[in-house]
């Protein structure tokens, strides 16, 4: 029986465009033809209220987030699905919660996938980009760390600050500008100057604004990018999702 999954997303809603387009182009172009097409990956996905989940992890409010985010996820566990995706760096903040509601439920977790590709290249020590709360919290530095995998972000807070801007003012509507990009460009290269050896574009959003044509001193990791295509492994079975895990989790 095919497993069902679950996609938690409007956070924002840019990212889960791109999670049901990509997971359908990759499984549907190895699946064999049905009746008269490849069968759609089954999938359920739930959207979220970008604004408020934004205001509370805005004011640091973790733990509202969190339950928030839970909600989403409780309706995809009501429609049996077998998987759990957040199409989001940033959303994966609500994992430990899920876990303690759902012990069985299985997550793709974007930062196992991450670190899954940045072993297969070698790299142990990484930048990251993304929100201030995925670039400042702990939860995808920790999860990384079990990987052997040591994060490092942007010094300076002002820069932080800005990416967040610019993330949640203009990347989560599809705007999409040149002077952004040179400023995610800059914070990316002032990693390389900390000794990195990769960076992760930590915010499913960045990526679409910033290749590694704009950076081609240093390696990129485009998270989302990577994490839709270990779906779609898994979907297409050539992947299970505890090969995944972090050592000490399998």
């Amino acid at each position: 029986m095919s497993l069902k999954l679950g996609i938690l997303t409007g956070i924002s809603y840019v990212s889960g465009l791109d999670y049901y387009r990509g997971i359908h182009e990759r499984v549907l172009a190895e699946t064999q033809v049905g009746h008269l097409m490849p069968p759609n990956p089954p999938i359920t996905m739930v959207s979220v209220d970008c604004d408020e989940y934004a205001f509370h992890l805005t004011n640091k409010a973790f733990d509202q987030v969190a339950s928030f985010l839970l909600a989403g996820v409780d309706k995809l566990v009501v429609a049996d699905c077998d998987l759990l995706v957040i199409a989001s760096n940033t959303g994966h903040i609500c994992v430990p919660a899920v876990e303690t509601a759902y012990p069985d439920l299985d997550i793709v977790h974007i930062a196992d996938c991450s670190a899954h590709q940045l072993k297969q290249l070698g790299v142990s020590q990484v930048g990251l980009v993304g929100t201030q709360p995925t670039m400042e919290e702990s939860y995808l530095h920790d999860r990384l760390a079990l990987h052997g995998i040591t994060t490092v972000i942007p010094e300076d807070v002002g820069v932080r600050a800005e990416l967040y801007r610019i993330i949640y003012e203009e990347l989560s509507f599809n705007e999409f500008r040149p002077d952004s990009r040179a400023t995610i460009v800059d914070a990316i290269r002032s990693l390389a100057g900390q000794g990195v050896e990769a960076c992760i574009l930590g915010c499913t959003e960045i990526e679409l604004l910033v290749q590694q044509e704009h950076v081609p001193e240093l390696p990129l990791l485009a998270s989302a990018e990577t994490h839709i295509q270990f779906i779609a492994d898994i979907l297409l079975g050539k992947i299970q999702v505890d090969e995944l895990l972090p050592p000490e989790s399998t």
